[in-house]
């Protein structure tokens, strides 16, 4: 049984009426024929739903696979190649204690509607060879003072630079192509495990703990792929041939110097380092669309080498093994779209030796394991009607080794407890996520979401030694999401 999210009556109509205003003010700016909707579909001349199942963004069709492969070329160049996105939201945490004393601090922005972020789009066909999906955001919430102010902070966001070519035969179909990206699966064309939306399965966009989201909507601990986004460069080959067999292959390296502009906004002195140029991604699949059905499965995997005191390029380091399955199946046939994703990552951490051996000279004393596992699980299934009326089932799961220095917080070393702290040694959380939503025109979407956390920092009960459960960090989110 769902634990009740505590909204007061005031904090109700607030929440409805700036949802309701915000909704009113789009649909009397934002047209609602095809030409009215994003750079993509201005571009190809197409609704929505012919690229993303249902209109969910950002979940493609087959067609929508193929535009994407295809170098985001089809179509005519737009004359002004630029789109927008807007988020209005609000979160509700279930209990506020115990913390840190300042449930304010702990919890900013708790229940209150408010902007939280946008984003500019830029690129589609440039050539009839290169194309380009480009980003860039600003969080309203991004970064707080010493004097607990929350400011507003935007930078380079999603970044994938294409360049394709298609050959077509009797008896063939082959695309490939290249691509410059600054987020390990963010060229990946179904989505299952893309780290740009975060460690739970869910398409809103996730910014801040004081923003849309609230601390609790991501699981615990997540791989290194889901992570390393703001801060990778790299450069991609791949192929796809007659709509079945899909092979990708990748580098990354650290997005600093010629490469700062993908970074998302970070700064070369804030960090986390790759080690070298050379951090393979690869990405394998094999595809079948029937009539109104398609099916995918696949394998995806990374090795990637981070400097431990990033960002300094020097001293130990952590060494991550991901490799995963994913599948997804899609049934597409007006007035119904149904969808389903699953991917399971598992990772293998390794660490230098005075990271962890307490014989090393220069132990510090981070890690009680030479080596950790992690395991994470998302799943998520999809029905809309209409492409106006949806609801959706997701869950995740993260599972890890046990490993007193790694993830034990509290009790402090002075036997404190710690706010919201790890008194059980791993990292373990489960979390099912139920949405319901409406798309009254193309290019708006309202929508509700709970977080009901069954697990969390490895116990259901008093998981930080401070008497916090796993229950009260059950979270209502409240979105209201618009784009031109």
């Amino acid at each position: 049984m769902l634990t009740i999210v505590k909204l007061t009556e005031r904090k109700w109509l607030r929440i409805t009426a700036l949802a309701t205003g915000l909704l009113g003010i789009m649909a009397a700016v934002l047209p609602m024929d095809a030409q009215a909707i994003p750079l993509f579909a201005r571009q190809t001349g197409q609704n929505c739903v012919a690229c993303h199942a249902g209109g969910q963004f950002p979940e493609l069709t087959p067609y929508g696979r193929k535009f994407k492969l295809t170098g985001y070329t089809m179509g005519s160049r737009a004359e002004v190649p630029l789109a927008v996105m807007g988020t209005v939201s609000a979160t509700s945490v279930n209990s506020k204690t115990p913390g840190s004393g300042d449930p304010e601090a702990d919890f900013p922005q708790n229940g209150v509607m408010h902007f939280t972020t946008a984003s500019v789009f830029a690129g589609g066909k440039i050539t009839d060879n290169i194309g380009l999906f480009g980003q860039w955001t600003y969080n309203a919430y991004a970064q707080q003072d010493p004097d607990g102010h929350w400011a507003g902070h935007s930078g380079s966001d999603q970044f994938d630079l294409r360049y394709a070519d298609r050959f077509i035969g009797e008896n063939k179909d082959l695309i490939v192509g290249a691509s410059l990206n600054n987020n390990p699966g963010v060229t990946d064309v179904w989505n299952t495990f893309n780290s740009a939306f975060g460690s739970v399965p869910g398409y809103v966009p996730v910014s801040n703990p004081a923003g849309n989201g609230g601390p609790f909507v991501n699981v615990a601990a997540s791989p290194i792929l889901q992570q390393l986004g703001p801060v990778a460069a790299g450069m991609n080959v791949y192929m796809y041939w007659n709509d079945t067999v899909y092979a990708e292959f990748g580098t990354y390296q650290t997005a600093n110097r010629a490469f700062s502009f993908l970074s998302q906004g970070i700064s070369n002195a804030d960090m986390t380092k790759l080690k070298g140029q050379f951090n393979p991604y690869w990405r394998l699949a094999l595809n079948h669309d029937w009539g109104a059905n398609s099916a995918m499965i696949g394998l995806y995997g990374m090795n990637a080498e981070i400097y431990f005191n990033s960002p300094d390029t020097t001293g130990p380091t952590t060494r991550y093994r991901d490799i995963g399955v994913d599948a997804q199946y899609q049934y597409i046939l007006d007035p119904h779209t149904f969808s389903a994703q699953f991917s399971y990552t598992r990772e293998n951490q390794r660490y230098s030796d005075e990271l962890w051996n307490a014989a090393n000279p220069n132990y510090t004393g981070n890690f009680a394991n030479s080596s950790n596992t992690l395991d994470h699980l998302r799943l998520k299934a999809t029905y809309v009607y209409r492409a106006k009326y949806g609801a959706s089932l997701g869950y995740a799961s993260v599972k890890g080794s046990a490993d007193a220095l790694a993830y034990t917080t509290s009790p402090d070393g002075s036997g404190n407890p710690v706010a919201f702290g790890n008194a059980n040694d791993t990292p373990n959380t489960r979390v099912w996520i139920p949405e319901v939503f409406w798309t009254p025109v193309q290019n708006i979407r309202v929508g509700a979401q709970y977080y009901k956390f069954t697990q969390y920092n490895g116990s259901s009960n008093n998981y930080d030694g401070n008497g916090r459960n796993a229950g009260d960090n059950n979270t209502f989110f409240l979105y209201a999401w618009g784009a031109y």
